[in-house]
């Protein structure tokens, strides 16, 4: 019965590390920080979104960010922010920077730090 527990726990874990590979894939990493075995990343993703029906019909531009944490290499735990991007942002995507829309993300998520 035990060991049953064990295998199913495993899997469940193996699972998750999966869908969150592959969620995280389609972002981009910004900045990296290791201590020991523990890394923290932040990254990001910038695309267009579509929102519920009831806020809008149309897909909207937004950036994500995503602070991750990593205990050898497995994602122990994610935190995400999203902010609305300008209309005009639909024309460039691939090109926006990730500071150019730094200031509109809280202090833990910027890529320079607090605003000052």
């Amino acid at each position: 019965m035990l060991g049953a527990i064990l295998v199913l726990i495993f899997f469940v874990l193996v699972v998750r590390e999966l869908r969150l590979h592959f969620w995280l894939r389609g972002s981009t990493l910004i900045r990296s920080r290791r201590k020991g075995a523990v890394r923290i990343e932040l990254r990001r993703r910038v695309a267009m979104e579509q929102l519920p029906r009831h806020v809008s019909q149309f897909p909207v531009p937004r950036e994500e960010r995503i602070l991750v944490g990593r205990l050898f290499g497995c994602v122990l735990w994610h935190r995400e922010e999203s902010v609305a991007l300008p209309e005009a942002a639909c024309t460039h995507l691939g090109e926006i920077t990730p500071q150019e829309f730094d200031r509109e993300f809280p202090a833990w998520l910027r890529v320079m730090g607090k605003a000052s």
